[in-house]
């Protein structure tokens, strides 16, 4: 049995059990002295002991709870996640470092702008050697190493290309090789310097016509990196680019990297041509870009294909049986045709 009882003062309430009827009390929210009331008479106790409060329903501090909440959490994923933190900042300084060290080595190279589009120009893919090597066997010709052969002449021309516009801001011909806004020498003569045939550019008169009595005494000192396959005659290369309106060669200064509005990996450089359609490698005459029928200027193969430099440097092959307009919009720099890979 209990006996419910309220502090005169403050009026807070209590129930205790019968057996402290009697007793007196302090209560536990003012400290004020109470008497529990008597069921029966009896003496008043002087003893003092702790009532018991009436149950109440404890108030819900949300707020006064969650920072120490907040900051026990905070604490405890601090202390969980620092191996894996440790890990991370480990993880991440091994990637900083294979990734700085790819880039120096991607763009270390002896000679201006070598080291980027080497690493580009090395990238050829496999399936135009296995394809050109298969033809170049299927037409008995002279076999795979012919054709593996021009494809490492092709990617020494497309990295000289590139050493070329950076040494001239533009790909040849540059300003200083022009006469009245005319080049008296071909493309390929002005690249010997980034070929490796610098005493051999030397020996010409850049003031002459190619075939002036002291420059065409030159023209049988061809260097084999010009060399084509099915071309017997001496001094003579079946690598061109295509020339004229739409271009990117129009037949004066050679163009920028920016003129190239379809984007360098698009756009063709410059092409092995069919030996059928071979000129004096010093003459500055190249393919006539004939917007008609473009695939007509290649003439023959016996592979099935023509290799070809993008304007990025990559090596590609061009499709013998490519359709007119495909390979139209891959020679035009800047008619906005973007045309798939070939």
């Amino acid at each position: 049995m209990t006996i419910s009882f309220q502090c005169q003062k403050c009026g807070k309430n209590y129930k205790v059990s019968d057996d402290k009827a009697g007793k007196k009390v302090k209560c536990r929210q003012c400290d004020a002295p109470v008497r529990i009331p008597e069921l029966e008479a009896n003496d008043f106790s002087e003893e003092w002991e702790e009532p018991e409060p009436e149950y109440e329903a404890p108030a819900r501090r949300r707020k006064s709870s969650a920072p120490k909440n907040k900051s026990k959490s905070k604490s405890r994923k601090k202390t969980a996640g620092g191996p894996n933190q440790k890990l991370l900042i480990a993880g991440g300084a091994v990637a900083f470092v294979l990734i700085g060290g790819g880039l120096l080595f991607m763009f270390s190279s002896s000679k201006s702008g070598g080291g980027l589009f080497k690493s580009i120009t090395d990238k050829v893919d496999v399936v135009v050697n296995s394809q050109l090597d298969k033809s170049a066997g299927k037409s008995g010709s002279n076999g795979s190493g012919s054709a593996g052969s021009d494809i490492d002449n092709m990617k020494k021309i497309g990295l000289a290309f590139h050493n070329f516009h950076d040494s001239f801001t533009r790909f040849p011909p540059a300003d200083a090789h022009l006469v009245d806004g005319k080049p008296l020498l071909s493309w390929r003569v002005h690249m010997l310097p980034f070929l490796g045939q610098k005493e051999l550019y030397q020996r010409f008169k850049l003031q002459e016509a190619w075939d002036s009595p002291h420059n065409s005494a030159l023209l049988n000192a061809m260097p084999d990196i010009y060399q084509t396959e099915g071309v017997n005659q001496a001094g003579y290369t079946s690598i061109m680019t295509f020339s004229g309106e739409g271009t990117p060669f129009t037949g004066g200064k050679g163009p920028q990297i920016r003129n190239f509005v379809d984007g360098t990996g698009n756009v063709i450089l410059c092409v092995q041509a069919g030996p059928d359609k071979a000129v004096p490698w010093t003459q500055p005459v190249d393919l006539p870009f004939n917007q008609a029928n473009p695939v007509s200027v290649l003439g023959q193969t016996s592979r099935g294909a023509f290799l070809c430099i993008m304007a990025d440097g990559s090596i590609r092959k061009i499709p013998a049986g490519i359709s007119p307009q495909t390979l139209k919009n891959a020679i035009q720099h800047n008619d906005g045709q973007v045309v798939p890979l070939f």
